[in-house]
């Protein structure tokens, strides 16, 4: 897998263009995974049969009616732990680049998050609003990130030292955000079996089903923790935004449907991540994706790769436009329905350079076009 590499990304070979066989659509190529998308999995995407109209669309053709004809802005954020910059240079750096909210989950030369005292938690966001910035998301570490759900059982669960653990910290976040009067918090949502300890064992499977297949079992679980989270989240009254990674059960917009809708919390919301989702074969994510995380879209995971072989996880991270993910789609499509949600810049690409300053300012200038371009369209 290689980085950094510019290039201009090519639309998908439509599904109805002859020579597109079965093997090749199995393959993993972009062209082959529209025809999947198209409906040859008979998954993923969302159709009026399979949800509600309003979140089945797969385009957007204006605003809805009754929304404010005022001109719609977006919102542009930053992961700063991309950065890789003590904290105080950093927020510098971010508000140098041009944003004025930051998320992170970890700070360079400073104490884990989940382990500052009250005194020293006042004193971060003194230094945060020094520079005119915003803190949009706590996260405090990474709750639920690399514990395989197989680890423990539906009874086992709360007595799981490591689940124990990371559950602590996500209720010390919120604690922390109602300290800091952030709304919400941020959270992972387990690895799947062997994840991170058996080679990704699952990943073939996950592909060629864009996403997986929970096992009820492991839906059980998923619902029964998130229950746990949400409880807390509704007592501190904050909001839990689930990021969406690939080596995690919410890799998907469907997955992330699947077990909010179970556990049926207002509480739960989602920081969107479109490169993840096509990441994990979900092609359609700029269109139906949207329409599957739109009621709960609390933020975008904004970053860009290009996928080379998708059965078999090969794939490189590109500048923000460079990639293959459909971002001038995504952006009309939070327009048209005045989405409030925060597009969190992050990079993952390393430019020649070598420098994570210099990668997230070609995103940030990438981004600037992108919005500016949907901004100014009537």
């Amino acid at each position: 897998m290689t980085n950094g590499q510019q290039c201009i990304s090519r639309p998908a070979r439509p599904a109805s263009e002859p020579g597109l066989t079965r093997r090749a659509a199995l393959s993993g190529s972009g062209a082959a995974l529209a025809l999947l998308a198209g409906g040859g999995s008979g998954r993923g995407s969302v159709s009026g049969a399979a949800a509600n109209a309003s979140l089945a669309a797969t385009t957007v053709s204006g605003s809805p009616d009754g929304l404010s004809s005022a001109p719609y802005r977006f919102k542009i954020g930053m992961y700063l732990t991309e950065l890789r910059l003590p904290l105080d240079d950093a927020l510098a750096k971010a508000k140098q680049i041009g944003v004025d909210q930051v998320w992170f989950h970890n700070l360079l030369n400073e104490k884990p998050i989940a382990e500052m005292s009250d005194a020293e938690i006042d004193r971060l966001g003194q230094r945060v609003g020094g520079q005119g910035l915003k803190i949009f998301l706590i996260n405090a570490g990474n709750p639920f990130k690399t514990i395989h759900l197989t680890e423990f059982d539906l009874k086992s669960m709360a007595n799981h030292e490591g689940f124990r653990k990371e559950f602590q910290a996500l209720v010390r976040s919120m604690q922390i955000a109602v300290r800091l009067k952030v709304s919400t918090v941020g959270a992972f949502t387990f690895a799947w079996p062997g994840e991170y300890s058996a080679g990704k064992p699952t990943w073939p499977m996950r592909w060629l089903t864009r996403g997986g297949v929970i096992a009820d079992v492991d839906m059980e679980k998923l619902v029964k923790a998130f229950s746990m989270v949400a409880e807390e989240a509704e007592r501190y009254g904050v909001d839990v935004a689930l990021s969406m990674m690939p080596w995690n059960y919410t890799n998907t917009t469907n997955n992330f449907r699947s077990v909010v809708e179970r556990v049926g919390s207002r509480r739960l919301k989602v920081m969107w991540g479109p490169a993840d989702n096509l990441n994990c074969g979900e092609w359609d994510v700029a269109t139906a994706g949207f329409h599957n995380v739109r009621p709960a879209l609390h933020s975008l995971h904004v970053k860009d790769l290009h996928l080379i072989d998708g059965l078999r996880l090969e794939f490189e991270y590109r500048p923000l436009g460079a990639g293959d993910v459909d971002y001038l789609t995504i952006l009309r499509n939070m327009k048209a329905y005045r989405s409030d949600a925060v597009l969190a810049l992050a990079t993952h690409f390393t430019p020649p350079s070598g420098s994570r300053v210099e990668a997230m300012q070609i995103n940030y200038a990438n981004l600037k076009r992108l919005v500016d371009k949907v901004e100014a369209e009537s």
